[in-house]
């Protein structure tokens, strides 16, 4: 009786884990729409709030530079409370964020709010990766998988912020789509506070082995930094740049933006869902590495060659939001360097420097377009200049990656 009352607790326990997941996945996809808004609607916001190019490298910023600077507490949050209870709280901030956004007139409100927003996404990933890896299979083959796998359907995210919100702005406008985004945001939150479990760490003597080497004083944190702060970069171009970008160069009107930042979006989404794919054939440091490379390969075309086709620029696009895909992979490998005590803070610490890369490169950006401005630089030899600053982090990113120690091996089946 009592075996048969453990494998029930078991069996509900299980339950529970999978519907917090759940959970969590759909706000990730919440989390990328509000990643991603910003570059579709563009020029509706800088219209609406009057901004100039830098109070637009601010705005399209915040949200990626409080997502940074959030992510260290929050880490520190976790591993004192749990992933439910903190994420719950930041999340019902976003709501209340996204909802003054769409009815706000006033450009400091509007990137107070964009801020909020940011706050609001912080813990989602964060939460799904502490989430995953704190299980008892944490750091293996397979939570590698159910991570790149979550990872892949919050792209999806990506996909809506594309053309259904560019119709949705043609015909009602931004602000109802925005707040529509609003009650999607509050289900989100309801679901992590309801479906998430309180403490779903476990104790460090049943943590996986490669966790428990860095009791042993196992550390390689330093080569995942610079690819952390790297490998985000280029998406700077899906979720805010690169719609200014096709305008400016190309000419492109909103449904024409919104149907290319689907094309992207629809590059993402295969991208993530091959990795779960590839990292059961191929060792996932191999596989980050060729990424990067074809990052950096992307980066260095469009600087040569800005204004040549929008067709190659945009598949040139396609290929650096795709050097995202490795995010939950470099993750996944610092499960086995970071002590199991401190796996959300050190998660916080490398996922910090993911959004610091994205939120420094837009602010770059901006302050490189203000002078371009005033010096008189044509739109292509700007976007040049964007590009190759874009190709710099990337390839530092790759030579201190190279010195990383190995993940789960590829073919794990455990």
């Amino acid at each position: 009786m009592t075996d048969i009352q453990n494998t029930s607790q078991a069996s509900a326990s299980a339950q529970n884990a999978d519907l917090g997941l759940w959970a969590l996945t759909f706000s990730y996809v919440l989390s990328q729409f509000f990643r991603s808004y910003v570059a579709v609607i563009s020029t509706q916001l800088i219209g609406d709030f009057h901004f100039t190019p830098r109070m637009f490298g601010w705005f399209s910023g915040a949200f990626f530079l409080i997502f940074a600077i959030a992510q260290i507490p929050v880490g520190m949050l976790f591993d004192r409370f749990g992933v439910r209870y903190p994420t719950a709280v930041l999340m019902a901030i976003g709501t209340v964020s996204v909802a003054l956004l769409s009815m706000t007139t006033d450009p400091a409100m509007a990137i107070i709010a964009q801020a909020g927003i940011g706050l609001g996404c912080a813990p989602v990933f964060m939460g799904l990766l502490n989430h995953v890896l704190r299980g008892i299979q944490g750091g293996s083959a397979r939570s590698v998988r159910a991570i790149t796998t979550a990872s892949a359907i919050g792209m999806i995210g990506g996909l809506i912020a594309a053309f259904p919100l560019s119709r949705a702005t043609s015909v009602y406008g931004w602000r109802p789509a925005m707040g529509l985004s609003a009650a999607f945001m509050l289900i989100a939150t309801l679901g992590v506070a309801f479906f998430v479990q309180r403490r779903d760490d476990i104790p460090s003597h049943n943590a996986h082995p490669a966790a428990r080497e860095t009791s042993r004083g196992k550390s390689g944190m330093w080569t995942l930094m610079p690819v952390c702060l790297a490998m985000s970069v280029g998406a700077t171009f899906r979720t805010s740049w690169g719609g200014p970008y096709l305008a400016d160069v190309f000419g492109f009107d909103v449904i024409a933006r919104g149907n290319a930042m689907t094309i992207t979006s629809i590059a993402g989404i295969a991208a993530s869902f091959c990795i779960p794919v590839l990292v059961r054939r191929m060792a996932p440091k191999a596989l980050t590495l060729g990424w990067l490379a074809a990052g950096i390969f992307a980066a260095l075309v469009l600087a040569s060659t800005p204004a040549r086709s929008p067709a190659v620029s945009v598949a040139a696009i396609c290929l650096l939001l795709s050097v995202g895909a490795i995010h939950p992979l470099v993750m996944s490998q610092a499960r086995g360097i970071i002590a199991p005590a401190k796996l959300g803070l050190g998660l916080g610490l490398l996922n910090s420097l993911v959004f610091l890369g994205v939120a420094l490169a837009s602010s770059i950006f901006g302050l490189i377009a203000g002078h371009a401005l005033h010096a008189g630089v044509s739109n292509a030899d700007l976007y040049s200049r964007l590009f190759l600053v874009t190709a710099v982090p990337l390839v530092i990113g790759a030579i201190a990656y190279w010195f990383s120690p190995a993940g789960p091996a590829a073919r794990k089946k455990t």
